[in-house]
């Protein structure tokens, strides 16, 4: 009985959520930097526009959590970490 909620629960985390098609949709388009790709789902209205001190913003995290994610399952691959001020992904043809 747990094995099966547990496969159905790893089933249910692999759908793409509405956030992760906006991911893709972006990368499809060329969007290959977390933070451009940060900035989109901000003009989305998908995060808020708060920003730390050096302007980075604050959903950023956020969103490379996501990227990541989407690297386990899959999805991308991840290509490098620029100086720890952005990543890049792309498409996992």
């Amino acid at each position: 009985m747990f094995q099966e909620e547990k496969k159905q629960e790893n089933t249910i985390s692999d759908i793409p959520s509405p956030l992760q098609n906006d991911i893709l949709e972006l990368i499809r388009k060329g969007e290959t930097s977390a933070l451009s790709i940060c900035e989109h789902l901000i003009k989305l209205g998908k995060y808020s526009n708060e920003r730390f001190s050096t302007n980075k913003p604050k959903a950023y995290g956020k969103v490379c959590l996501v990227l990541d994610k989407m690297t386990r399952n899959g999805l991308l691959v991840f290509v490098e970490d620029i100086d720890k001020k952005d990543r890049i992904y792309k498409l996992n043809s």
